[in-house]
């Protein structure tokens, strides 16, 4: 065999090898997207179930079916910056109100609750109606905070003195994964400038 066949043959390997490792990398690179489309949209989901519970809750603050029972007593009678009481007439399981306010009580764990999770950050965003048993509204928050403001949209300081003074309300919260893919936790945020219902201060 010729010395410029072994070339030849030299040149075909390298050049084999360099469109096999590129292959390989165009492969892992399809596979990274299609992974991070996918964690991705598992975010915007979850995104879109806390959201929906959380605007379900605040636009009917201070609402109550029955007239009769309506008072002037604040309707957030707690706020603090990742922590909140607000009060109106809660539907039962199938729909039905009583009339009578009920008191609905967000809260986060500490990190200590999920760490059976790789991400040190996430915790637990809990919904509790009156004395009733916590219920889990996700276990991938990372960050959950409220601000409050007055009629002249001036900050108020937490956890609020005065709760009745409380006009409006800004609300916004980050979820993570629970694993990383490729040491980062993929993220997602949203955020709602302000809630305000026609109820929320003193009728």
């Amino acid at each position: 065999m010729g010395y410029s066949v072994i070339l030849d043959i030299l040149s075909s390997s390298i050049v084999g090898g360099i469109i096999l490792l590129n292959l390989l990398q165009l492969n892992e690179n399809v596979y990274q997207a299609e992974v991070t489309t996918m964690l991705d949209v598992n975010l915007q989901v979850e995104v879109t179930n806390i959201a929906n519970i959380i605007e379900s809750d605040f636009n009917k603050i201070g609402y109550c079916s029955n007239p009769e029972n309506i008072n002037d007593l604040p309707k957030v009678t707690l706020g603090d910056t990742s922590s909140i009481k607000i009060v109106y007439d809660v539907a039962d399981s199938i729909g039905n109100f009583d009339g009578i306010y009920d008191t609905v009580y967000y809260f986060v764990s500490n990190t200590s609750a999920l760490n059976g999770t790789p991400n040190p950050r996430d915790r637990i965003l809990y919904r509790r109606i009156n004395s009733g048993l916590p219920f889990m509204v996700s276990n991938r928050i990372v960050d959950f905070k409220l601000n409050y403001l007055d009629a002249m949209y001036d900050t108020l300081s937490t956890p609020l003195a005065s709760p009745g003074l409380a006009t409006y309300i800004k609300i916004s919260f980050k979820v993570e994964d629970p694993f990383a893919y490729d040491q980062n936790y993929n993220e997602a945020y949203w955020r709602r400038l302000t809630v305000t219902a026609k109820n929320l201060k003193r009728n």
